[in-house]
């Protein structure tokens, strides 16, 4: 049984389908658009020709003929406009101002410690404002400024009703972000998880050929964006992807969540803490702040065999988390982000061991690699864009 669409959703469905097709290739014409899409040669002409106008596609010249007029060759304009992508973490935010293809113009990274005192919401929020308004001042000019801002939190985070559930070490509840920042931040605004954004850059960024694939975040903890056929997943709440908080080990250490033997006790900042311990080394300066990740970096660069130690073990429970999503979802990829990113030497061997060792059949053949530093942040103005440019080319969710 098949929903009716009225003429105006149906134009913009295509409009929305010719302008992410022109997007997606690097030139192209309205004949071969019309081919591709199974539009009419007419529909795409008048859409194009609006496009056009509008300065989100440029004509570049003439293409070859086999016979008869030569087309006209399409690309799209991927500076008409830009969008703000900021990725908050505990300690830091990154934001970037990126054009429509995702590649940034503006890179800003900024610590923000939280004072003691005081609703630390008010001061994330002020944070938050003020970073957003210097990406403003950085933009470049364009046919239609900065279309908006996603903000992305490392929590449990309601997309759709711009709601933050729970921020680590700071936030349970329900809190109304996106009205709150509103009063501060003139442009539109959009609120997503972390890893949610950094799915999406991923996705993205391999040209869409990839519908399916997993984006593991982890830094202080863990969570997981999910894409599958082409869509980011959520879930009924917003908050899918929580796979920090899946029990790895039932009588294992207590979890900020409530629970036992979260997979992130083990697998993220907090679980290397622990190997470095077990391991003997000296973790007298070393505290959960930026520099963790950091310092034992450069100590297992060094050659420093306890910090080494510590590394292959959490790569080894990264490995096991990982071969449990790899026997649910049966991804395309797994994409690990997050801190843990500049562990690549040390960790990744593990993370394949383990997953030789634990995932079944084919999915011990799934590629699993690292991602970008900042693939958070540009997913997070990506995401911009697809909501105000390219969202209505998609069937509506059943």
């Amino acid at each position: 049984m098949h929903a009716n669409i009225d003429a105006s959703a149906m134009r913009r469905m295509n409009r929305a389908t010719v302008l992410k097709l022109i997007r997606d290739l690097r030139t192209t014409s309205r004949i071969d658009i019309s081919q591709m899409t199974g539009l009419n040669k007419a529909t795409v002409s008048n859409i194009v020709d609006e496009l056009i106008s509008e300065q989100l596609v440029l004509e570049v010249g003439y293409g070859s003929s086999s016979g008869g007029r030569k087309p006209i060759l399409l690309r799209f304009n991927a500076n008409a406009a830009y969008a703000v992508g900021v990725d908050v973490q505990i300690s830091h935010m990154t934001t970037v101002v990126c054009n429509i293809r995702g590649e940034p113009v503006y890179r800003q990274v900024r610590q923000t410690p939280l004072a003691s005192s005081g609703d630390p919401r008010d001061q994330l929020l002020d944070h938050i404002a003020d970073e957003v308004s210097k990406a403003v001042a950085a933009a470049p000019s364009s046919p239609y400024g900065l279309v908006g801002a996603c903000i992305a939190l490392p929590g449990m985070v309601n997309f759709h009703r711009g709601l933050v559930y729970y921020l680590p070490s700071l936030f349970a509840g329900e809190w109304d972000i996106r009205s709150q920042l509103a009063e501060r931040v003139s442009i539109p605004l959009f609120f997503d998880n972390d890893a949610n954004c950094g799915a999406w850059n991923e996705y993205m960024g391999q040209a869409m050929r990839l519908k399916n694939l997993v984006f593991v975040n982890m830094g202080i903890g863990i969570g997981a964006g999910i894409v599958i056929d082409g869509r980011l997943y959520r879930g009924r709440d917003g908050i899918a992807g929580e796979l920090g908080h899946m029990t790895v080990n039932p009588m294992g250490s207590a979890c900020m969540c409530g629970s036992y033997g979260c997979w992130e006790e083990y697998a993220s900042e907090r679980g290397l803490l622990r190997y470095l311990r077990e391991a003997g080394a000296d973790v007298s300066t070393v505290g959960l702040g930026e520099s963790l990740l950091e310092q034992a970096i450069t100590q297992a660069q060094n050659d420093n065999r306890a910090f080494i130690r510590a590394f292959h073990a959490l790569g080894q429970q990264l490995g096991i988390g990982i071969a449990n999503i790899l026997n649910v979802l049966n991804p395309d990829e797994v994409i690990l982000g997050g801190n843990v990113v500049k562990a690549a030497t040390f960790v990744l061997p593990e993370v394949e061991r383990a997953i030789k060792h634990r995932a079944l059949l084919t999915n011990k053949q799934v590629p699993v690699r690292m991602g970008n530093v900042h693939a958070v942040a540009v997913g997070a103005s990506s995401l911009v864009m697809h909501e105000i440019l390219f969202a209505s080319a998609e069937p509506a969710a059943p």
